[in-house]
């Protein structure tokens, strides 16, 4: 019987405890406040979550929730501050405590911001689609359920061309970096001749440069002659006064100009390629000796056209960061499926098992033409995915961000979630952007998408960075499939010509 009754206690007392927990949270009553923003920690980033969260609140319901430091949190209050130790960097956790208060607590970097994004979509009904572009259902009485939310980016930096700067919630939704964020002094590629400039040490020093064809050829475009030791010790000079310029910063890119098969010829550089399989043993042996000059630092440099293959031998240093590029591959299918995918994906399965350090610079932008169509929504995903399973942990994905580009906001949107989550619904997503975003215009833009993606795959003509629409007028822009657009953008202007904010966005799409 004293068992059964400490047992019936334990009950009770764990009963009481988990209604605590599970009580909800009042933020808003009657168009009053009766919560507040208490920061934990008082520093940049969580005084910027405090204010995005203070903005919104007010927008659903007119009332301000008060943001204080330094004082002793109470009941109901929203605490920002403190690290959580597994969510992993720009992660973070909500979670409801014992005393009804919600704490956002950090896995670094901008956790704290990211994690009041996620409290205002997915628990206070907010969606933002493009330049101050978003819709919320205003609310006299904002109440949040018990919370436990704990997330980490798939790949610690996420990069698109889609900022809208005037815009400063933007960037912050999306969860997007610059390479301003974390490279010095925005040296994030083709850095050969900014570290090294030729019109400078070019007439002194020619053989710093490739041995093309009989002679040294400095140049804006020219690469370093890697097996040149003198070439070292002056990037060494160069990296270490830029280091000193910057001494909060961590990473920045050695790598070579633009151009194909511009790489040095010379007799020691070409024994080293012939050794390694491929121009990039080189590269990583010269980078691998920078990261051991400068171990507190982090070096990117580029896989790209003539070093995308890795080398057979030399492995990069933990501190070396390779940033790997598609760009000869086609958009039509996925990376997996057609031959100049696959050519890559071999590539990046090689690096993957040298390295878990790899940037991918993914592509989705017509550089010929921004206003052609260029559906490759059915490929991101199963790409991305990609990405991540070979140990990419930094993404840029370069789409036309601009307006005018094809369906770049929508693009924008969707490539910013599944470079936090590869596993999201993109379906989903795309219906939910197309409603908000432009309205009952949705199903025609919907089916416009679907109906053009299946006329690319089933005319069998490649899709790629410089595509001419010209290419494709007997298959995805062949006469019958134009009318059908048309007539479907007919119907979208219709269903939305009284609301001029959607009706512009459809003629924008048009």
């Amino acid at each position: 019987m004293k068992q059964l009754i400490q047992c019936m206690g334990m009950l009770m007392l764990l009963f009481g405890l988990s209604s605590r927990v599970s009580a909800q949270i009042t933020l808003v009553k009657d168009g009053k406040a009766t919560s507040r923003i208490v920061l934990v920690e008082k520093n940049e980033v969580n005084e910027q979550a405090a204010t995005l969260l203070q903005d919104f609140v007010k927008r659903i319901s007119q009332a301000t929730l008060p943001i204080v430091a330094d004082t002793k949190a109470r009941s109901g209050d929203i605490l920002i501050g403190g690290k959580q130790a597994s969510a992993g960097e720009d992660g973070f956790l909500l979670k409801t405590t014992a005393n009804e208060q919600l704490q956002i607590s950090s896995g670094g970097d901008k956790g704290a911001i990211y994690g009041v994004v996620s409290l205002l979509e997915q628990y206070m009904g907010v969606s933002y689609f493009a330049k101050e572009a978003y819709t919320l259902t205003p609310m006299q009485t904002i109440t949040l359920p018990a919370i436990h939310r704990e997330e980490t980016p798939a790949f610690r930096y996420r990069q698109t061309y889609s900022y809208n700067n005037d815009d400063p919630v933007y960037k912050l939704w999306f969860r997007l970096e610059e390479p301003k964020d974390m490279f010095i002094e925005n040296m994030w590629v083709h850095t050969f001749n900014r570290i090294l400039p030729s019109d400078r040490f070019g007439k002194e020093h020619p053989e710093y440069y490739s041995f093309i064809n009989g002679e040294h050829r400095p140049g804006h475009n020219s690469q370093w002659c890697l097996t040149n030791p003198k070439v070292f010790d002056a990037a060494v000079r160069q990296l270490d006064s830029i280091f000193k310029a910057h001494p909060d910063m961590k990473m920045i890119s050695v790598s070579q100009n633009d151009g194909n098969n511009t790489n040095c010829s010379c007799p020691a550089c070409k024994e080293v390629d012939e050794y390694e399989g491929s121009p990039s043993g080189n590269l990583i042996r010269f980078l691998n000796k920078l990261a051991e000059r400068f171990p507190d630092k982090e070096f990117s440099t580029l896989a790209y056209l003539y070093t995308m293959n890795p080398p057979k031998h030399v492995k990069p240093l933990p501190n070396v960061n390779i940033m790997l590029c598609d760009i000869d591959c086609d958009r039509e299918v996925t990376l997996t499926e057609n031959a100049s995918g696959k050519e890559f994906v071999k590539a990046m399965e090689g690096w993957s098992k040298i390295t878990n350090n790899i940037f991918v610079w993914d592509y989705g932008i017509n550089f010929d033409n921004y206003l052609a169509p260029f559906p490759n929504f059915h490929i991101l995903q199963d790409n991305i995915r990609l990405f991540k399973k070979n140990h990419a942990t930094m993404h840029f994905s370069q789409i036309a961000g601009s307006r005018g580009g094809d369906f770049a906001e929508l693009r924008a949107y969707l490539v910013s979630k599944l470079m936090w989550n590869p596993e999201v619904n993109v379906d989903s997503l795309m219906q939910h952007f197309l409603h908000g975003y432009y309205g009952e215009a949705a199903p025609y833009l919907y089916q416009y998408i679907k109906i053009m993606e299946g006329a690319l795959i089933g005319s069998g003509q490649r899709l790629w960075i410089y595509d001419s629409p010209v290419s494709h007028k007997y298959g995805m822009l062949k006469p019958a499939l134009m009318r059908r657009y048309n007539h479907l953008f007919d119907l979208a202007e219709k269903a939305v010509a009284a609301e001029p904010d959607f009706l512009k966005r459809v003629q924008r799409a048009r």
